[in-house]
């Protein structure tokens, strides 16, 4: 972590909710704590002055209870060596480090004025292509820097991407917290065990689920997932299960940015090849991914220009127990790379194109001239009918099960074609994972001569 200063932030009298907070006004090597800042569970960070001038400083102090582990000091040890190496403007700067008298770790870090960029999506949500280009610039620097040092960072996410504010106004993108980087010269060593992973499980690149080698192109791998945050205002995988995501980032086909984003179509490929499944098949570094960004930019499809339209949405999601997603067989993969391309050709057929494949979902929708509840009634029938054609599939495996869900609600469309919208906002409207079956929302059941079964979801009513 690194120091920010949050609105409220605490002093350290009685803040630290244990976990053994150092007290304010202790010295640490030439610096005296101020205030603790963040108790997280490796560490503390607190604000501190260097006495000899002054300086406003973060210090990072393993927790007393990791103090004689050996594994969590060689890593946090880690880090220090990582930043040392590393020397960018857009990098946080090591100012020193040491031990706390009890003969715990500490690290010195630039203190930094600001916030991250995970709180700049949650207050504002996705940013336009501009700004996430004018982020990634730096950030692909600072990256090329460290591979430069054979250091692969492996946890690229928004929280790890810091938005400083310096006395004149002016920002500073800067890469923060090396915890786990990985240092991939022949002769560093390993500090995980193999049945470990390393990372955040909604952002990891496949060979760090499967506990393979770690390069250059898994951090491209986090630079693709970050740029589709940062355009989507979502992740490209996202479920309940920590399981069924790294499952979909291990399997599943990658999702349309443009799908869900007002961006240029020729965005996709690119985003799509930064997260390839394989390696070898991603961009060899940064700057690639960022120069292939950039020239897609420019491809401007008309994609801004949306027009708000009633519309109709069908969805389609897997539903399968995290039990039998930890280690899937044949059967189960076959099932569920199956099941999804035949919801597709009845919907296609019925006149619902594909906006979203999602892994284990698929999205479809059209637009409405207006309110019309005869294609909403339609709409319900074509859902029974893919119902229908999964409960028939060849090779059906019982450990899979599915749900299609019908919606009704404004959608921003190019033309005919849906691109943004209430409408394809599923997280507001897809079914719990506990509901299985055909549903409808509320919305699309308006005025209706259909009866609906109460679910464990209120939002939606089973109709089949």
């Amino acid at each position: 972590m690194v120091a920010v200063d949050p609105p409220g932030a605490s002093t350290l009298a009685g803040s630290a909710g244990g976990g053994g907070a150092l007290p304010a006004g202790t010295r640490i090597g030439e610096f005296v704590l101020d205030r603790l800042l963040a108790h997280g569970g490796f560490g503390q960070v607190y604000q501190a002055t260097r006495s000899s001038d002054g300086r406003k400083v973060a210090v990072k102090v393993l927790h007393g209870e990791l103090g004689g582990t050996p594994n969590a000091v060689a890593r946090f040890l880690r880090e220090a060596e990582v930043m040392v190496r590393v020397r960018h403007p857009n990098v946080v700067e090591l100012v020193s480090w040491g031990t706390v008298d009890d003969g715990r770790p500490y690290l010195a870090m630039e203190f930094l004025t600001g916030t991250d960029l995970s709180r700049v999506l949650a207050e504002h949500g996705r940013l336009p292509l501009p700004r996430v280009l004018a982020i990634l610039e730096p950030t692909c620097a600072a990256l090329a820097a460290a591979h430069a040092q054979a250091i692969v960072h492996r946890d690229l996410k928004a929280s790890n991407l810091f938005l400083a504010r310096a006395a004149d106004g002016s920002e500073r993108v800067v890469l923060i917290d090396f915890g786990i980087a990985k240092l991939a010269a022949p002769d560093a060593a390993d500090l995980t065990t193999s049945r470990q992973l390393v990372g955040t499980p909604v952002t990891m690149a496949p060979e760090q689920i499967a506990g393979g080698a770690v390069t250059a192109r898994t951090d491209v791998y986090g630079l693709g997932v970050m740029a589709f945050h940062l355009l989507a205002g979502r992740l490209p995988f996202e479920d309940e299960s920590p399981t069924i995501v790294q499952y979909l980032h291990a399997h599943a086909r990658r999702p349309k940015l443009s799908a869900v984003a007002p961006v240029p179509a020729a965005l996709d490929e690119v985003i799509a090849r930064a997260m390839a499944i394989e390696p070898a098949h991603r961009y060899a570094t940064p700057r690639e991914f960022l120069d292939a960004l950039r020239a897609a930019a420019a491809d401007d499809d008309g994609a801004l220009a949306l027009t708000p339209r009633p519309g109709l949405a069908i969805l389609v999601e897997t539903r399968v127990d995290d039990e039998a997603l930890l280690d899937p067989d044949d059967a189960l993969i076959a099932d569920l790379e199956g099941l999804l391309p035949i919801a597709e050709s009845v919907l296609a057929a019925a006149g619902f194109p594909a906006v979203v494949h999602g892994g284990n979902s698929l999205l479809t929708a059209r637009a409405l001239d207006g309110d019309d509840p005869t294609a909403r009634g339609q709409a319900i029938a074509t859902a029974r009918a893919v119902a229908d054609a999964l409960a028939v599939r060849a090779a059906a495996d019982p450990r899979v099960g599915f749900v299609v869900a019908v919606h009704c609600a404004t959608a921003l469309c190019a033309g005919a074609a849906v691109r943004a919208g209430e409408l394809i906002d599923v997280a507001y409207w897809s079914p719990d994972p506990s509901v299985r079956g055909v549903v409808a929302t509320r919305a699309a059941l308006d005025g209706l001569p259909v009866m609906g079964a109460a679910v464990s979801d209120s939002r939606v009513m089973l109709v089949g």
